[in-house]
């Protein structure tokens, strides 16, 4: 029986007779639809009703806000029963039943479940089709293809010593092709089609070695085929194509097969594609094992190395310099861009590609698992047995707080909550992975990185970066996460938080990111409030996603091994562009330090001249003032009689009003003859209406003196109806701040979701209409909140939209939500004494952060120096025992030392700015106090020892050492010229 059908009727209501050996239905069959007599009907009109009654479920759940369409699936969900199982896997997509309607957000919220790379929809569009379309079903293919990949890996694997071999010896001494082919001892020769840039023809060439595709690199090929490879792809056409996907990550490998065939004439077919990713993927895989060996000369082969030495200024620590407050600030969070569908899904059985694409920086699934339960921990679930049951998998777990916490609750994890209701955890079912959650140091380099698997941003992710970031960091770490307030009670609370107490590990909500939190949270969690933060904004991660996000579209259908590659290569070569940055990233802080030094320095000298009897505790104002939210976080406004009673009176009051004017105009009804029998009909028809309404009113308000034993009717001076008014205004009051608050934070999110790359047109045109109507609503709402402001007592002031508009309202309106007459005491409630503890904040940030810069300019002018010593020496060496590689590591040094020139200009501009106190040499890395001298006299040795052996050798040599002089004399003396900089 069809699936559908099964769900609508129980198999007791089919004739036996009906269904046929497989399992389905005839043309028809009967069913019991009540009474005796049976009713006939055909399969088609039932699929027919079922598609009408779906398209009517569609337009209604497209129309739900994401929470009330929770709240209807969860219903439809217990309805179901919580024994129902899916359907076991059959050989087409039959019975793979999707709720894609479900999945879709509706307008203006498209932000809470589409990432920053969008396409989601497309996706959820594409699969509809294919499990619900007849005409287009496709049978799946169970074919299992594992040990055609798994051989086609092996006989790659037994060559890659000998083609690293050959590919070092092709970019040290290359060799050239036959042309025209020899014609003494053919046998020793090979003809096959090379693929270049701009030319593709048959080529001769000798062999070398019994491997062909090394006797190819020899020439500067790769074959696309281990064995017997029939085209070969040159390595200058590789090399351009990694270093143009280096730069705009959206140009695929198919891409450039398509490019290629346009240059060449050549029609373009799949298999060409994929001819070109099988000598990519070796063209990688060698050139990653020549990078291991030049780490094994250089002595980065250790264990972490990479994430210990990737950023000089965080890692590259010296002795004697200045203590900080934390030894490195870093910044971590998810990215659900880079998503993996489900193979099992588009095309049947997975190819399992058995090959490895990460490198050691990555926290594989083994060791990120090893913390999924650490959210129901012993205390934690003490406190959650109190509370009610949540989702183990909703990915915005918020712990609740123990017995003894006098700590409020807080809602920003509520807030963020309602942006990932049930239907986007359906999403996750057809990701294999569903994203990756990072982590990176304030200068943009990568420390660590894991993927998401079938899930959201789940804590386990966050929990097992900061745990390897405490194995290689040690103590004094500072992270900025966007849910910080409620991921630092889940880690204390955990396995690590003894450790996490003990090694000073603090974490603060990113400057962006904090105004979607409460003013309470931001007090206790933004960075701006942290001591030893600086002007770290410890928003990098969303600057990094903004360039990953472009591979997107390449990596969402690949295979596991060829998304790990792309991402892995996305983030290498980011490092490398960071590092290239890196001076200018100091220079550039620099002078916001300096610059916010002078500004604020001069804002306060003028608040203290003009205000000569006040004596400002900005410190102690920001604490009174975190106090005073605590308090007012735990009030609770109950309702009461006495307010209900109220109420009533003001509705009978308004209704009375009503009456009165209705009465009115009934009484001159015979005073208006030219009135037309419509116009008397609507008079008479209101008058009755609003005696009606009356009389309903009156008996509410007696109803309320019965229960309340009243003797006589409060008048509007009664004090309790006073006592009870406020209160009733307060509560509108309240109301009206949440809807100018929720109506900015949904404008916020429209803005960001506007500005994403790969937004549709269709998308991108109903956001700005909801941006419109959202402006309209805000000034709606503003008026409303205007009218209760001066029904307060005392009045508070009236809101404008430049206020509203402005980001950094968003945290004060905790404060106005407070009507009481204590607020109005504290100097802290002032605008302008909070704009000048305002100024206070960024005073002493600006001073942390130049404390900070001067620590990394010595770390960037050590390291400098030391490259120098450690490049020209692993040179010299390789020179000796293996020139290949000595060729290669000098190309790499020659861009380093391009780089480290560039870092020299930057650093001499630094030296000469007004206010630089940082140091103006370099200093001595710990763990190599002698190194630096030692290597300096055993490279004056070298030279002498080698003078014997050859002019050439001692003319090398004795550059090199000028080449370590120069670049160390340059660091204290030398200015580089700015024609020579640009």
């Amino acid at each position: 029986m069809h699936p559908h059908l099964q769900a609508a009727y129980p198999p007791s209501c089919v004739s036996p007779m009906t269904r046929n050996a497989v399992g389905g239905v005839s043309r028809k069959c009967s069913v019991h639809v009540g009474g005796k007599k049976t009713r006939t009907l055909r399969t088609g009109v039932l699929r027919q009703h079922e598609d009408d009654a779906r398209e009517l479920r569609a337009s209604l759940l497209k129309k739900l806000p994401l929470t009330e369409r929770e709240r209807l699936l969860t219903s439809e969900t217990q309805q179901r029963g919580p024994n129902s199982s899916p359907p076991t896997l059959s050989d087409d997509f039959s019975f793979y039943s999707m709720d894609i309607d479900s999945m879709i957000p509706p307008p203006s919220e498209e932000g809470f479940s589409v990432s920053h790379a969008g396409d989601e929809v497309t996706i959820y569009r594409e699969l509809e089709e294919l499990t619900t379309s007849t005409a287009n079903r496709q049978r799946l293919d169970t074919r299992d293809r594992s040990g055609r990949i798994a051989l086609l890996a092996s006989d790659w694997a037994s060559q890659y010593e000998a083609l690293t071999d050959a590919l070092l010896n092709y970019m040290h001494d290359p060799l050239e092709p036959l042309e025209p082919p020899s014609s003494v001892n053919e046998t020793d020769q090979f003809t096959i089609e090379v693929v270049d840039i701009f030319d593709r023809r048959l080529r001769t060439f000798k062999h070398v070695s019994p491997f062909i595709n090394v006797s190819l690199l020899r020439y500067g090929c790769i074959g696309s085929s281990p064995i017997r490879p029939t085209v070969a792809i040159t390595i200058r056409m590789l090399d351009v194509y990694r270093q143009s996907h280096r730069v705009t990550p959206r140009f695929s490998i198919h891409a450039e097969a398509k490019m290629l065939c346009f240059l060449h004439g050549v029609y373009y077919r799949r298999h060409l594609a994929k001819q070109l990713r099988i000598s990519y993927d070796v063209y990688l895989e060698l050139h990653q094992r020549i990078d291991h060996r030049l780490d094994k000369v250089l002595g980065h082969n250790s264990d972490n190395w990479r994430m210990l030495n990737s950023c000089p200024t965080c890692q590259y620590k010296l002795t004697d310099e200045p203590p900080l407050e934390f030894s490195i600030l870093c910044a971590c969070d998810s990215n659900n861009s880079a998503k993996l569908v489900d193979p099992a899904i588009r095309g049947g059985q997975e190819h399992l590609d058995t090959r490895i694409g990460t490198s050691s920086i990555w926290l594989n699934e083994s060791y990120v698992d090893a913390f999924k339960d650490e959210v129901r921990s012993a205390r934690a679930r003490q406190a959650r047995d109190q509370c009610p049951a949540r989702d183990p998998d909703d990915p915005w777990v918020d712990e609740p707080d123990s017995v003894d916490s006098a700590e409020p609750r807080t809602v920003c994890v509520d807030c963020w909550r309602n942006a990932t209701p049930e239907s986007q955890k359906k999403m996750f079912a057809i990701f294999k992975k569903s994203g990756i959650f990072i982590t990176m140091c304030r200068h943009g380099f990568l420390l660590t990185i894991c993927d998401m698997v079938r899930s959201g941003e789940l804590m386990k992710y966050p929990i097992a970066s900061v745990k390897k970031l405490m194995d290689i960091f040690g103590s004094n770490i500072l992270y900025g996460y966007d849910i910080k307030c409620a991921f630092e009670k889940i880690l204390l609370r955990s396995t690590l938080g003894d450790s996490a107490k003990r090694l000073n590990v603090q974490g603060v909500v990113p400057a962006f990111h904090g105004h979607a939190h409460n003013r309470l949270c931001q007090l206790q969690h933004h960075s701006k409030h942290k001591l030893g933060a600086g002007l770290e904004d410890f928003e990098t991660c969303e600057r990094v996603f903004s360039e990953s996000n472009a591979l997107a579209s390449e990596i969402r259908n690949a295979t596991k091994f060829h998304r790990h590659q792309a991402l892995d290569e996305h983030f290498h070569f980011a490092d490398m562009d960071r590092y290239a940055a890196l001076s200018d990233f100091i220079f550039n802080n620099y002078v916001q330090a300096l610059t916010s030094i002078s500004t604020t320095t001069t804002f306060l000298a003028n608040f203290h001249a003009s205000n000569p009897t006040l004596n400002p505790d900005f410190d102690g104002d920001l604490e009174d003032e975190r106090l005073f939210l605590q308090r007012l976080a735990t009030k609770k406004d109950e309702s009461s009689v006495e307010i209900d009673y109220v109420k009533a009176l003001n509705e009978y009051e308004e209704a009375q009003l009503t009456y009165e004017q209705a009465r009115i105009q009934f009484g001159q009804l015979d005073l208006r003859p030219n009135y037309s029998l419509k116009d008397a009909g609507n008079v008479r028809r209101h008058h009755t209406h609003a005696a009606t309404k009356r009389d309903q009113k009156v008996d509410v308000v007696v109803d309320y003196e019965r229960q309340m034993a009243l003797d006589a009717r409060w008048g509007p001076d009664h004090p309790e109806r006073v006592k009870a008014q406020l209160r009733i205004t307060n509560h509108l009051y309240h109301k009206a701040v949440d809807d100018v608050e929720q109506l900015v934070v949904m404008r916020l999110l429209e803005l960001t979701k506007l500005q994403m790359s790969g937004l549709g047109y269709k998308l991108r045109t109903q956001i700005s209409t909801a941006l419109k109507s959202r402006a309209t609503a805000i000034r709606n709402a503003l008026t409303r909140y205007n009218k209760y402001t001066s029904q307060l007592n005392p009045p508070r002031p009236p809101l404008q939209w430049e206020q509203i508009v402005d980001y950094s309202f968003l945290a004060e309106f905790d404060l106005l939500r407070e009507t009481g007459t204590e607020i109005q005491t504290k100097r802290w409630a002032n605008p302008s004494y909070r704009h000048a503890s305002t100024q206070h904040l960024a005073h002493q940030r600006a001073k942390e952060e130049i404390r900070r810069l001067n620590v990394e300019v010595g770390r960037l002018c050590t390291k400098i120096r030391d490259d120098a010593l450690d490049y020209l020496r692993a040179i010299a060496q390789l020179e000796l025992d293996n020139p290949p590689l000595a060729a290669h590591l000098q190309r790499r040094w020659q861009w380093l030392r391009s780089a480290n020139g560039q870092h020299l200009w930057r650093i001499d501009q630094i030296l000469w700015l007004p206010g630089y106190s940082g140091p103006i040499s370099p200093g001595t890395r710990e763990g190599r106090q002698c190194e630096v001298t030692s290597a300096l006299e055993g490279a004056q040795h070298g030279l002498a020892d080698e003078a014997d052996e050859g002019e050439g050798d001692e003319d090398a040599l004795s550059q090199q050492l000028q080449d370590v002089h120069a670049y160390m004399e340059g660091l204290n003396h030398h200015r580089v010229d700015l024609e020579f900089a640009e």
